[in-house]
């Protein structure tokens, strides 16, 4: 009996090394994961922003613009409609930023999900053909996003 109780202190010992190691690794493994899901969101948001210049650009009646893809339904709005393009583009410009990098992904991507969302109603609300430009929008943001999220693997 005395011979197995320093057995088991050893044991003891090793099993609690072991767990502080697993716990150790897998802290880092959640770091890297939370640092590449990081530049995948600061990626898309330089991608979303891209559109957003776009229709500011299109929006825009001082710039010269070959096409107009998207048109204000009422020209009257149109200084606040560039105003809430610019509030988007300060916001996703935020993703980026060392700052964002204390968040959490699920805090961000629900913070990227609010801007879509208003960008969403945006075209809808204050743009000819709103609903078909919101739709295209759509599809070329999911095929952006997944193909960050493939270049990942």
């Amino acid at each position: 009996m005395e011979e197995l109780i320093p057995v088991l202190v050893i044991v003891g010992a090793v099993a609690f090394v072991m767990i502080k190691q697993i716990g150790n690794i897998t802290q880092r493994l959640d770091r890297v994961h939370d640092a590449d899901a990081f530049e995948r969101y600061a990626k898309f948001s330089a991608i979303i922003q891209e559109h957003v210049r776009a229709m500011k650009q299109s929006i825009d009646s001082s710039k010269q613009v070959a096409l107009r893809t998207y048109m204000l339904i009422d020209e009257s709005q149109e200084a606040y409609a560039l105003e809430k393009l610019s509030d988007m583009i300060r916001k996703l410009v935020f993703f980026e930023t060392m700052t964002a990098r204390q968040k959490n992904p699920q805090e961000i991507e629900a913070e990227l999900f609010e801007i879509l969302n208003a960008l969403e109603q945006f075209l809808k609300t204050y743009c000819q053909e709103g609903e078909a430009q919101s739709e295209k929008l759509r599809e070329s943001l999911m095929v952006a996003y997944e193909t960050l999220t493939n270049e990942e693997v």
